[in-house]
């Protein structure tokens, strides 16, 4: 039985070592199939494969390798048209895994090292009689720890133009994580030398070196030209929204199902299914291949394994400046609902915290929404599957200034359907905490989306629909119970504009929802709560009728 990587073995030490692989080698013909010296960007979330990937890549191009086995028996194998690209080339591997930096003094000495990493490999080349001086005293000063700024900003395209005159050959390029270094918080003041260098140096590597072949890089963010590649125009893209190279990260269906049944379980397929499903790269469906890999390595026990690879700085940063609307959509999004919404594909610096795209963008391009196209740049959002769905309703939870007890006995008042206790607790999180600036001029969403992010605890039981069309008419709140025996609950929401007018207010909520029918898809024991809301005071009243 093969062992399971989850610690990040490259594609050579698994084929090596004899681990389970999923063959994701047809990335090669893609690429290739569109030209062999074009830039590639491609960009998934954290821990779907990019690095796993681009070391296939480095196996497959590098003559370093030559007559390797590696690929034997694997799809690209089939395909002799692309025999002679096989490790014929020279291959400049850079890694910026390590170049996120809490200061850009503290980033250039880490940019130092992963330039020194990438030209180790190529000593060879002070053999070469024809080297220039520089290029010497750039291997010294890399080794130094000096390399001047400038010096280090033309470094690549220094490197490439020597593996040139020692080998004849052009190197491929391979770039892993290139926005590592402001990906958890991309938009931050501090970051803008830090893009400006990138900026530079991408340009001198990828556009203006006569001595390269193709360059392909990865990253979880695409950012736009604006930010980072403003005088690059030949790069290809692929992100999360494209086709072409759909399957090639994550593991679609029939992987996943063949890798249960390898290891006798494949009757976990739909727990695996609920948990670890539900990402939408172009136009395939796949699952979180790191999730799937440590379900396998721990005995196939379901957890949250993705969020404690890290990574999520970025998207809690963003969760922490937004705005009442995009709250509210946050909460329909933790009670499993869906949204549309418009998002970019690529991020500008400057609008990262003043869009409100920019939240939902970087949530789907890191892999915490799902996104389905439904025209004129607008996606259908929803949170892929139950352990996401933990992982993004904990930070939700993590932003409103409610105590833990303070929700659990608001949730138990409502499944009691104690009406005096619910009116009582509303009034306290509206008089005791900042969570809304609310006014007698208020509108009925932010009281709805307070009640509503409350209801969050109980979505385990429930499904939570907000403003959704129900028998007659659209509901406030309507809760469908996943338990066999819970009652369905109703709550519809009123604003009053004195005092005196609230008790009005709570029959004129029971009313509408037996008018409208509100519980007509529900049956057994219904339970209907009224509120009404005057400022920062509540009423409420409940009932329980018997739908058939």
């Amino acid at each position: 039985m093969k062992q399971v990587d989850t610690g990040g073995l490259s594609f050579a030490e698994l084929r090596e070592e004899d681990m389970y692989y999923v063959d994701k080698t047809m990335l090669i013909a893609d690429i290739l199939s569109e030209g062999d010296s074009d830039v590639y960007q491609f960009t998934r979330p954290r821990r779907f494969g990019k690095t796993t990937n681009l070391s296939m890549l480095d196996a497959f191009f590098n003559i370093q390798y030559k007559g390797n086995t590696w690929f034997d028996g694997l799809e690209i194998s089939k395909h002799p048209e692309f025999e002679r690209y096989k490790n014929a080339f020279p291959v400049i591997h850079l890694d910026l895994n390590d170049t996120k930096a809490p200061d850009y003094d503290s980033f250039i000495d880490m940019m130092r090292d992963a330039v020194a990493d990438a030209f180790e490999p190529h000593r060879y080349v002070l053999e070469c009689p024809v080297i220039p001086g520089r290029t010497r005293r750039l291997f010294d000063s890399l080794d130094e720890g000096t390399t001047p700024e400038g010096a280090l900003m033309t470094s690549i395209k220094s490197l490439s133009a020597a593996i040139v005159k020692s080998t004849g050959r052009k190197p491929v390029i391979l770039i892993d994580e290139y926005d590592c270094a402001v990906s958890d918080y991309f938009g931050e003041d501090s970051h803008v030398e830090t893009l400006e260098f990138l900026g530079r140096f991408f340009r001198s590597a990828l556009k203006t070196n006569p001595n390269r072949e193709m360059v392909y890089m990865t990253g979880v963010m695409q950012i736009a030209k604006e930010s980072i590649f403003s005088d690059l125009n030949n790069v290809s893209v692929d992100n999360i929204f494209s086709e072409h190279s759909s399957e090639r990260f994550g593991f679609t269906e029939s992987e996943v199902r063949e890798i249960l049944r390898y290891y006798g379980h494949e009757e976990k397929l739909d727990e695996v299914r609920e948990w670890y499903d539900g990402y939408r790269f172009g136009d395939a469906e796949v699952y979180n291949p790191f999730s799937i890999m440590m379900y396998i390595r721990n005995r196939f026990n379901p957890d949250l394994y993705w969020i404690n690879s890290g990574g999520d700085g970025i998207v809690k940063n963003l969760l922490n400046r937004i705005d009442d609307a995009n709250l509210s959509t946050i909460t329909d999004l933790v009670t499993g609902n869906v949204a549309r919404v418009r998002l970019d594909e690529s991020l500008v610096f400057k609008d990262v915290y003043a869009s409100d795209e920019s939240l939902f963008s970087l949530m789907a391009m890191t892999g915490y929404l799902n996104a389905v196209p439904a025209g004129d740049r607008r996606f259908d959002i929803s949170i892929p599957n139950r352990e996401v769905m933990g992982i993004v309703r904990d930070m939700a939870e993590r932003l409103r200034p409610i105590t833990d007890a303070g929700f659990i006995e608001f949730n138990q008042a409502v499944l009691d359907g104690d009406a005096e206790r619910i009116a009582f607790l509303l009034e306290e999180f509206l008089t005791t905490t900042s969570y809304l600036n609310l006014s007698d001029k208020t509108p009925e969403n932010p009281y709805e989306m307070m009640v509503v992010t409350l209801l969050i605890g109980l979505c385990e039981r429930y499904t939570v629909r907000t403003e959704r069309e129900m028998g007659y008419g659209r509901s406030d709140i309507v809760m469908i119970p996943k338990v066999r025996g819970d009652l369905g609950i109703v709550m519809e929401l009123k604003i009053a504009k004195t005092a005196k007018d609230m008790d009005a207010g709570v029959d004129e909520a029971l009313k509408q929802i037996h008018d409208m029918k509100y519980y007509k898809e529900l049956s057994g024991e219904v339970l209907l709560i009224g509120v009404c809301f005057h400022s920062k005071q509540a009423k409420a009243r409940s009932e329980i009728i018997r739908v058939r």
